[in-house]
């Protein structure tokens, strides 16, 4: 299959957002280049904005905000209170808030854990004893232990 745009070199499918809607192009790397480019100020660095400070440094390691911008890497701590500013909107532009959240299970999914974690130790410990009880000879106790692990694990696949 050669491109939609040159006709020339092979293609490749592409998928593009256009309006909402999944847009299949087949074009060669070449022409999917020239068309999509990508637009100025989607980059780390124009997202960090002009700063007045390009060349204010960092007391501590003197690092300077122009280096930051090049590199995308602080020198030390204190940079981060030499750049305050620029960091905060830089942060805030690309990650949309200053503040983590981090994830966080539901209230339900942490019961579904409590209740997973309990029927396990519970296996376990039945499995434990029965193994004991076999190596004592003691059948009778086994095969009782044996049989309320079956019955657990039968209303195991009920916790899960």
């Amino acid at each position: 299959m050669l491109c939609e745009n040159c006709g020339k070199r092979p293609a490749q499918k592409f998928i593009r957002n256009v309006d909402g809607k999944e847009v299949v192009v087949e074009l060669c790397p070449v022409c999917f280049r020239t068309l999509y480019a990508k637009k100025p100020g989607t980059t780390f660095t124009s997202l960090m904005g002009t700063p007045a400070r390009e060349d204010a440094a960092c007391p501590v390691c003197g690092t300077t905000f122009g280096e930051f911008r090049r590199t995308g890497l602080l020198g030390c701590a204190g940079c981060y209170d030499a750049f305050r500013e620029e960091l905060t909107s830089a942060v805030r532009g690309i990650q949309g808030k200053l503040r983590h959240t981090g994830k966080r299970p539901e209230a339900h999914t942490e019961e579904d854990y409590d209740r997973m974690r309990a029927y396990v130790s519970q296996r376990e410990l039945l499995r434990e004893q029965a193994e004991e009880a076999m190596r004592r000879h003691d059948f009778v106790t086994a095969r009782r232990l044996q049989q309320e692990l079956r019955r657990l694990s039968s209303r195991g696949e009920e916790v899960r």
